[in-house]
Order: structure tokens, then C-alpha cells, then sequence
């Protein structure tokens, strides 16, 4: 126990380091994610809760281009007049690049077609960054993403061709997954420095929809619209799989059990395995519980529902995209080893 003439630890080194983190973090979303140069506007879009993040950005956006910050009603409780200020917002700045930095824990805004119609309509470079924290912006965000895009279409490049894709792991995924040259892999990067362009930021994956799979998967963090309140499992979320589709769901918290389970098997296509995926950010050091990180950490990913058609080639669509991260994976290739327990083992060809 400290005694009473102990110092009280300096925080201020690390208050420092954190600070100076975020500011990377930025840095390197506007001016090599993104890009930004003097003849861009940049909009950053965000909430009261996530306002202090978005101010960093805009303040290293600013050293490049003007930029301003819009605080949005809340999303989960008003949608329809957050996304009126969205429009107005962007009527009234005229961006040519637009950071959405703000909560929307059902994932709303990523699933609205008019936003994203608008946005290329507009020819706006954008990055999407729901669920938004410090540890997406200070370590997720800094990163080389030059780097991180070589490493993506490298694992892009490897995988391409395979046909079978095994992903185990210690908390109990057993999943073999068929794939095949009609359902090719596609890299994001994290890089939007074309008009038009977006996705969301922190980035890193390569994926692909398998033509079937079998076996268990045992995810540690659910994606949307179960992560903002479930966040990093203590028990992994068992699931079977057969014919490329989930058949059963369990957890021992019934609530998640049940709820999971509904959300799947209620929406059309919603139990069928829409996507296989591959982290390839490797500067993220573990899971968190968030997904908007979690889902590039090296390692795997799996959803059911929604497989992206346009670009996985799958021949169906679903209302629903569930998102469900393997905790440390192995994962082999036709047999030859990609990852050990979360680790990349090859050289990307």
C-alpha cells in the first residue's frame, strides 16, 4: 500500500503521449488516408460524446485545407434530424472530403443509400468512423497506410486462387470454408484519395464470400447492431455452421443467445455466411471490443447475411451484415500456413 508521503504518480508524461498519438492518428487520416491538400473543404461530422476526437482531426486537417466541425443530434435516438444536419451540413460547406466521427450503434448511416448516393454525387472523399474512440484514433489511425495497403493487396494477392481455408483457434473455432476463383478477394486499404471514394477508417482486411463452409466458429466480439453493448466477450459466441449457413447459436448470456439468433434467422439471407476476412492492419496489437477496430486487427472476421455483392460476386442480398471476430486464429490456405494464433506467417507474393 502507498504511504502517505509518496508522490503521486506524474500523468502528465502520458497525458502527453496520448495527446500527441491522436494527433498521428489524425495526421495520417487526412493527409495520407484521405489525402487533403489546399484546395480541399473538409467537413467533419460528429456528436457531443465523440467531439473532443474531431476536433483533432479538423485542427490537423486545418494545417492543410479550411475545415469545420458539425455536432449532430444523436443518432440512435433521431436519426432523421441527424441526417438533416448531415444535409445541411454539406450544402452549406460545399466539402470536398467529409470524416463522419460520431456514435450510431446500429450502424445506421453506413446502411443509408441516399448519404452514400450523395456523397459521390458530390464526388466527396470520406471516411466512416462510427464508434469512434481514442484507441482508433491514436493507434489505429497511427499507422503508415501506405505500408498497411501494400501489406492488404499482398495477402490479396496470396489468397487468390485458394480453395480451401481452414480457421481454427484456442477458444474453439474448427471452420473449413470452400472457396473459389468466382468469388475473388478484395482489398480495402484504407486509402480514399480518388473523388467519390469512402469506406471506414481504421481499415486493413481482405475478404471474399465462400461457396460454402462447415464446422464452428467461436467469436469473442459480435459486430452491429450487438457491439456497442457487448463490446469484448469473456465467453466466445458459439456458432455452427453447415452448407454455409449458421445452424445453431450459443452463448451463455440467453439474452445474447436469443437475440443474435432472432436478428439471423428473422432476415432474408440473414443465416447465411456472407463473408470471409482477413485483418491485415498489422500494427494493431489485440481486440478491444470495438468493432470498428477489431474487425482489421490481424486475424479473421466472419459474417453472416449481407455477402456485398458488388464486389464478392455472390449471387444474394440480405438486410442484415453480422460481423463476428475470431480471437487469435490459425489460419491455412490450401494447406500452407497464413496465420499462427493471430501472427501473419508468410511473405505476401
Amino acid at each position: 500500500m502507498p504511504q502517505l508521503n509518496e508522490p503521486s504518480p506524474d500523468r502528465s508524461a502520458d497525458r502527453a503521449a496520448g495527446a500527441a498519438a491522436l494527433r498521428r492518428g489524425a495526421a495520417e487520416l487526412v493527409g495520407s488516408c484521405l489525402a487533403v491538400t489546399d484546395r480541399d473543404r473538409v467537413l467533419v461530422l460528429t456528436d457531443r460524446a465523440t467531439r473532443h476526437l474531431a476536433e483533432v482531426i479538423a485542427g490537423e486537417a486545418r494545417a492543410l485545407a479550411p475545415a469545420w466541425v458539425v455536432v449532430l443530434p444523436d443518432l440512435a435516438t433521431r436519426y432523421a434530424a441527424a441526417r438533416r444536419s448531415i444535409d445541411a451540413a454539406v450544402a452549406a460547406h460545399a466539402p470536398t472530403v467529409t470524416v463522419f466521427a460520431a456514435a450510431d450503434p446500429v450502424d445506421a448511416l453506413a446502411w443509408d443509400a441516399g448519404f452514400w448516393s450523395e456523397l459521390e454525387r458530390r464526388d466527396i472523399r470520406h471516411a466512416h468512423m462510427p464508434a469512434l474512440d481514442e484507441t482508433c484514433l491514436g493507434v489505429g489511425m497511427a499507422v503508415d497506410y501506405a505500408r498497411v495497403a501494400r501489406f492488404t493487396l499482398g495477402v490479396r494477392d496470396t489468397l487468390t486462387g485458394v480453395q480451401e481455408v481452414r480457421v481454427t483457434s484456442a477458444s474453439g473455432t474448427d471452420l473449413i470454408l470452400t472457396c473459389g476463383r468466382e468469388r475473388p478477394w478484395t482489398p480495402f486499404t484504407g486509402l480514399y484519395r480518388c473523388a467519390g471514394q469512402g469506406g471506414r477508417l481504421p481499415q486493413g482486411e481482405v475478404f471474399c464470400t465462400p461457396l460454402s463452409a462447415e464446422g464452428v466458429l467461436a467469436a469473442s466480439v459480435v459486430g452491429y447492431p450487438f457491439n456497442a453493448r457487448y463490446g469484448l466477450l469473456d465467453e466466445p459466441v458459439l456458432i455452427e455452421v453447415s452448407g454455409g449457413a449458421a445452424r445453431s447459436v450459443r452463448h451463455p448470456n440467453a439474452e445474447l443467445e436469443s437475440g443474435l439468433g432472432r436478428w439471423l434467422a428473422e432476415a432474408p439471407y440473414g443465416l447465411r455466411l456472407g463473408e470471409l476476412a482477413l485483418g491485415t492492419n498489422q500494427a494493431l496489437p489485440a481486440l478491444t471490443g470495438n468493432l470498428l477496430f477489431d474487425e482489421n486487427v490481424p486475424g479473421v472476421h466472419i459474417a453472416f447475411g449481407h455477402p456485398f455483392p458488388e464486389y464478392t460476386g455472390a449471387d444474394w442480398e440480405s438486410p442484415v451484415h453480422v460481423d463476428l471476430v475470431v480471437d487469435r486464429p490459425t489460419v491455412r490456405a490450401d494447406g500452407h500456413e497464413v496465420l499462427d494464433e493471430g501472427a501473419y506467417r508468410l511473405n505476401p507474393r
